[in-house]
């Protein structure tokens, strides 16, 4: 996998979004700040997502996972658990596509599984 540049970890609310995201393409990685089981090891991973084509910028689609996000992430909110994200830009949606599914592969050999928040990999997944 290509070494990403991430970002630190920042609280996932709208005004933290709209001053530290830029409108680039790119991946990035929503979790929560303590290591809960998978099936095999740890993780504080709860879903791994791009910006590519519809959403074509990290901080539209960071804020489309505020309001819209996986049902996980929903119950987490729920619970009180407060959401973190990190990101990395890259040059184009077709690298931050596959960079998320290279991304998902990892984590699925790490934990054979994947982020709860994610419930399969990308379409393109398959045509790596």
């Amino acid at each position: 996998m290509d070494e990403l540049s991430w970002s630190e970890w920042y609280r996932l609310t709208p005004p933290v979004v709209d001053e530290v995201v830029p409108d680039l393409p790119g991946i990035y990685e929503i979790g929560i700040d303590h290591e809960f089981g998978r099936l095999k090891g740890t993780s504080k991973i709860v879903y791994i997502g791009s910006a590519a084509r519809n959403t074509p910028s990290l901080r539209g689609r960071l804020l489309g996972r505020i309001s819209n996000g996986s049902l996980a992430e929903k119950r987490l909110w729920q619970h009180g658990y407060n959401l973190r994200f990190r990101f990395a830009t890259v040059s184009d949606g077709e690298t931050a596509k596959r960079m998320e599914a290279e991304r998902l592969i990892d984590y699925e050999r790490q934990h054979w599984e994947l982020p709860p928040g994610n419930g399969a990999f990308p379409r393109r997944y398959f045509r790596l």
